[in-house]
């Protein structure tokens, strides 16, 4: 139960965020946003394209991209690069 609380409130977290730098909150958006706070490793964006088109089929992996790059940039993420 309190892992269930601490994925909730990282989620509302960033999602209060995002509304707070203008952003839309959109149902895509909550979904990228929990799926990406309940990930036990580190997901790649299109692992999370994948999750989040299976019940929003109209996601593009634009957007993904797009809503991570934001996250990233309010220091909510931290993007890993392997050579």
């Amino acid at each position: 139960m309190v892992i269930v609380t601490q994925i909730e409130n990282r989620a509302n977290l960033i999602i209060q965020k995002l509304k707070s730098e203008g952003h839309r909150i959109t149902p895509q958006r909550i979904a990228i946003v929990r799926t990406l706070v309940e990930s036990s490793g580190h997901p790649s964006v299109e692992d999370i394209f994948g999750r989040v088109h299976a019940t929003f089929p109209t996601t593009s992996l634009a957007t993904v991209y797009k809503t991570i790059s934001v996250i990233k940039e309010l220091g909510e993420v931290l993007e890993l690069e392997f050579s």
